[in-house]
């Protein structure tokens, strides 16, 4: 109590004698965590919190922030069996966090208590340099909440994931139907080894205009998944670029259901050893391109399928490893498809 005192008295003196400054104030905190959420409460709006990154701290209760702020250095993992506690709640916009070393509880928390390490609800905001470890959901999962509306302005990038329960990095939209969307998002440079129920990136539930770029994802579900839980709201202008599945079932799956998705760009994909490396459902005005696909065991059924897609275009599709008479490219309820290029080979 008597350091969480002196934080806030230094902090209150510093805020004081800079009042006229430009540089917002820089804080450095070395609790055990115990006072981290009192610490930030009280950081003025622009200010940056800085942790001992040489120090983990267990997180028995979320953290939130609700001003805009930038955390960086925090090095934070969850009690064994705590379950539905996010790490983080980004409550406010304008938020920044970087160089962050957050570790779940995946192994000893129940599914139907599962929670993502970092929950972000406002926009403008942006991660960067993170490492997350045995999620029992995901590592950052940016969705709105009814009361808070749309999601605007999402930069991530330089994330890297280990064993995590769902998604690195999952962007969705409408929450239970609620109508409201994710817009204005970019995600790069995610690498992901073991996503033991999901994979690397989703973009889901209404989102619009969403870049996401150099993914690599290995022994999980998917390098990235653009879908819908049965929400009202489409997936529009999707660009997918730089992108690889190594031993996964998919580099990409997209649709679900008919919502009006449209508008999806798949560019250097390359998938090694993947079951059903891409399929996409119920999608209008895709082009896909630059697509490797490799097996090293003969592939026995089509490497793309196309379910009820409306102008597919697919420019310079490479197939290694289809067994013999298999067709490369399953379509089913499809118009406008037309192949430019599709290459096999044997080796």
């Amino acid at each position: 109590m008597k350091r969480l005192h002196l934080t806030v008295l230094v902090l209150s003196l510093v805020c004081a004698g800079v009042a006229e400054a430009a540089d917002p104030p820089k804080i450095a905190y070395t609790g055990d965590g115990s006072d981290l959420q009192a610490v930030i409460d009280a950081a003025p709006v622009g200010a940056t919190v800085t942790c001992d990154a040489k120090r983990s701290l267990e997180i028995s209760k979320s953290i939130t922030i609700r001003r805009a702020l930038t955390l960086a250095g925090l090095h934070a993992r969850l009690p064994k069996k705590l379950g539905r506690t996010p790490i983080l709640i980004v409550a406010a916009k304008g938020v920044t966090l970087f160089d962050l070393k957050l570790h779940g509880n995946y192994d000893s928390v129940p599914q139907k208590e599962r929670a993502p390490l970092i929950h972000v609800t406002k926009g403008k905001f942006r991660i960067e340099r993170c490492v997350f470890y045995d999620a029992s959901k995901d590592g950052v999962m940016v969705t709105p909440t009814k009361s808070d509306g749309d999601i605007v302005d999402v930069v991530v990038r330089d994330i890297k994931a280990y064993r995590m329960g769902r998604d690195a990095v999952s962007i969705a939209g409408g929450d239970r139907g609620n109508g409201t969307c994710v817009r204005n998002v970019l995600v790069e440079d995610v690498h992901l080894e073991r996503g033991y129920l999901r994979g690397a990136v989703e973009v889901s539930d209404g989102t619009d205009n969403v870049t996401v770029r150099r993914v690599y994802a290995k022994d999980a579900k998917y390098a990235i998944e653009v879908h819908d839980h049965g929400q009202k709201v489409p997936n529009t202008n999707i660009l997918l670029e730089d992108v690889t599945a190594v031993n996964c079932k998919a580099v990409m799956l997209g649709g679900d259901n008919k919502r009006g998705h449209k508008n999806l760009t798949l560019r250097r994909f390359t998938a090694t050893d993947c079951k059903m490396p891409v399929r996409i459902t119920h999608y209008a005005n895709v082009l896909i391109e630059d697509l490797t696909i490799t097996n090293r065991a003969k592939a026995a059924s089509p490497q793309i399928h196309l379910i009820d897609c409306q102008g597919v275009r697919l420019r310079n599709v490479k197939i290694k490893g289809l067994a013999s008479g298999v067709e490369p490219v399953s379509e089913k309820a499809c118009t406008g498809v037309a192949i430019e290029k599709l290459t096999l080979a044997d080796e």
